[in-house]
């Protein structure tokens, strides 16, 4: 019989209230005896594993490569896969496995915006929704984020409420499938968006520099003189900064720091357009990198995966003409399962 393999990471689907607060404190087996109904969904062998214990806004990179490991190790024998995780940072674990995994078998990110003792708990409905995306024949490659009967790619997910059991959204991508009373309703053809990266250990230093109006260089400066591998910067609209911060910018990659530039706009890719001092078009002349339509954490932990591998051309890891552009055309197939 085929075998879905659980991993949990604990975040609010695992936590209780305590006198201290909500905490993490159900392992994955607790969890199965809670939600051992949920498993019924499927007609499949289901095992579990308690990889990490940790709400998500206190993983460390440490905490994502062991993730990445148990993924590709269990990847050998597992014909899908579920990871239980914590909404905070969700959509970044989801886009990093979708950058490292070694694997073909199906991969999907769930958690729950209650704890499992709220009269609403809305973790039973997400892990029931992830087991049948997970084992659906339809999905076979990449990272996928399933929460309120909604399938993401890991790509362009992001988190958008801070309580709403509507908690994510693809924006202008769209949605990968729906789960309707009949089964999965797919919107177009499940697959990888993201252009995968050989080596997933995440030793490097980068940091994010976020923009607003005025921002000064200094925070750069900073982070070159302490040594810094990387730089992320978040800039305004196709990805344009101020004058002192593009400035900032050209020091930086004078002393062989890799700068990536994203837009804090929430629809839209950056583009190198506006060739004054702080324009996209300038920044990419002095040798930043524009980082397409990914948030700067996601653009983060692809600068970070890509200097795991000093081999790998950081501007070519970045093309966005490298992406399997067939995966955004919005196509409606119906597949039942």
């Amino acid at each position: 019989m085929d075998r879905v393999h659980v991993l949990a990471t604990g975040g609010t689907i695992a936590s209780t209230m305590t006198t201290e607060g909500t905490v993490p404190t159900e392992s994955i087996h607790d969890l199965a005896d809670t939600y051992g109904d949920v498993f019924d969904v499927i007609d499949w062998d289901v095992t579990v594993e308690q990889c990490v214990q940790q709400p998500s806004s206190e993983l460390e990179l440490d905490d994502l490569t062991t993730v990445a490991r148990r993924v590709n190790d269990v990847a050998g024998d597992a014909d899908a896969i579920v990871v239980l995780h914590g909404t905070d940072t969700l959509e970044e674990t989801a886009y990093y496995l979708d950058l490292v995994a070694a694997s073909d078998v199906p991969l999907v990110l769930t958690g729950s915006q209650r704890t499992p003792t709220e009269p609403s708990a809305d973790g039973p409905a997400n892990l029931r929704g992830a087991l049948a995306a997970a084992t659906h024949d339809a999905i076979r490659d990449g990272a996928y984020v399933f929460f309120n009967d909604r399938l993401h790619a890991a790509r362009p997910v992001t988190k958008v409420h801070s309580t709403n059991p509507a908690a994510y959204d693809s924006g202008q991508y769209g949605l990968v499938a729906e789960r309707t009373p009949d089964g999965l309703w797919f919107f177009r053809r499940p697959t990888s968006l993201s252009v995968s990266v050989t080596r997933y250990d995440l030793t490097a230093s980068v940091d994010i520099v976020a923009t607003s109006t005025g921002t000064t260089g200094g925070i750069i400066d900073d982070a070159v003189e302490r040594s810094v591998d990387g730089l992320i910067v978040d800039g305004f609209g196709l990805g344009n900064v101020p004058n002192d911060v593009a400035r900032a910018i050209e020091r930086a990659i004078d002393h062989g720091v890799p700068v990536a530039v994203t837009t804090r706009c929430r629809h839209g890719n950056t583009a190198g357009v506006y060739g004054s001092t702080g324009g996209g078009r300038t920044l990419r002349r002095a040798g930043a990198v524009l980082a397409s339509n990914l948030s700067a954490s996601k653009a983060r932990l692809k600068l970070l995966a890509t200097l795991a591998d000093p081999g790998t051309d950081v501007e070519r890891t970045f093309d966005p003409s490298r992406l399997d552009r067939h995966g955004f055309t919005p196509r409606s197939v119906r597949v039942n399962k």
